[in-house]
């Protein structure tokens, strides 16, 4: 390091130590498609990528970010509310000590899971327990930068978000090319993703995260691509829905007896499936006017699976609940971070945009 980096480094070590780094309170995110925000787009070999239009349509300049929306996560949302800067790609080759201590990062990756095995049919993703090893590549950067007591202090007051599950189900359980969808039942799946989950947000305590929201699983059975499933435009997949059900009840009580347990720790488990349920099940008192098809799609072509150049928009983009086969659109991330906070009691701090 020559000297310039190295007072840099210096200034910015004392800088956090004192609290005075921008922001104070940076973010650590992990998850999966839903808060992707370019991490697969540097995963070349992948075969989950929002590199193409019209992704990012609504999103500063219109072009593909690597988010899987026209527009926000919701972890975008939450973290605009609470005043949070956002935290780029771990990826990004712009990331150095000074933004990882001024924005945090985000590892979340698109068909990641709480589990290694699932959607390995996509060749490349990262895992929780990846984003987690990453993570801990991360720590022992900033302690090599800016010091052992900088970095604890960084990672001590930073704001944890894990949201991670339903690739779990939708790209390996419900799957019969994975060996999981035989060799369990629905209640032992379950059972073995929720110790997994555990597991991996002890190791994230030990760590020092000791701020942390899970985000809790949405009605799956209500995607697009579930319902094309089963020759329905219209019904949902009750069976993939009681799934979603009994990992929520199941993961919420790990939270809150983590939460309880573990030293300093405030967990929080951020549970909005009846809602989501609502919006699907009643679009208009919401906003929308269609919460069954994807706004981007090839015509009657389906399922496309991921909207490419080749795809037609809807009309209205706000006016729709889902973006593609899988996600939701900006407007329904909105309705849904804010309906997040409210739920946790999170003080909204901030305005946000669509950019």
């Amino acid at each position: 390091m020559d000297r310039g980096r190295r007072s840099l480094a210096v200034a910015l070590g004392l800088a956090l130590l004192l609290g005075l780094a921008h922001g104070d309170m940076v973010q650590f995110i992990f998850g999966d498609s839903l808060s992707d925000v370019g991490n697969n787009n540097y995963l070349t070999k992948s075969l989950a990528r929002a590199a193409l239009p019209w992704y990012g349509i609504d999103f500063g300049s219109g072009m593909p970010n690597g988010r899987f929306c026209n527009g926000r996560t919701v972890a975008d949302i939450v973290g605009d509310k609470m005043g949070l800067p956002r935290p780029p790609a771990f990826l990004d080759p712009s990331v150095d000590e000074t933004v990882i201590a001024t924005r945090g990062l985000n590892y979340a990756s698109g068909g990641g899971g709480i589990l290694n095995e699932t959607s390995s049919l996509f060749i490349q993703r990262f895992s929780l327990y990846k984003q987690i090893e990453l993570f801990q590549g991360t720590q022992a950067f900033m302690r090599d930068k800016v010091g052992q007591a900088a970095a604890d202090k960084l990672f001590g007051d930073a704001y944890y978000v894990v949201a991670m599950g339903a690739n779990d189900f939708i790209n390996n359980y419900l799957l019969p090319v994975y060996s999981d969808s035989w060799r369990y039942n629905g209640d032992s799946f379950v059972s073995y993703m929720v110790t997994t989950l555990e597991a991996q947000l002890r190791l994230l305590h030990e760590l020092g995260a000791r701020r942390l929201t899970f985000f809790g699983l949405g009605p799956m059975g209500c995607i697009p691509l579930q319902r094309l499933l089963q020759r329905s435009s219209t019904a949902c997949q009750d069976s993939t829905n009681k799934l979603a059900l009994s990992f929520n009840k199941q993961a919420g009580a790990v939270i809150e007896r983590l939460s309880s347990s573990l030293p300093n720790a405030t967990f929080q488990f951020g549970d909005v499936y009846d809602y989501f349920q609502d919006i699907i099940n009643r679009p208009y008192m919401h906003g929308f006017n269609n919460s069954h098809d994807p706004c981007c799609s090839l015509g009657k072509v389906r399922p496309t699976l991921t909207c490419t150049p080749l795809s037609t928009l809807c009309k209205d983009r706000s006016k729709y609940v889902f973006w593609d086969e899988y996600h939701p659109t900006d407007r329904a991330n909105e309705l849904i971070a804010l309906e997040t906070l409210r739920r946790l009691n999170i003080t909204v701090v901030a305005n946000s945009t669509s950019s």
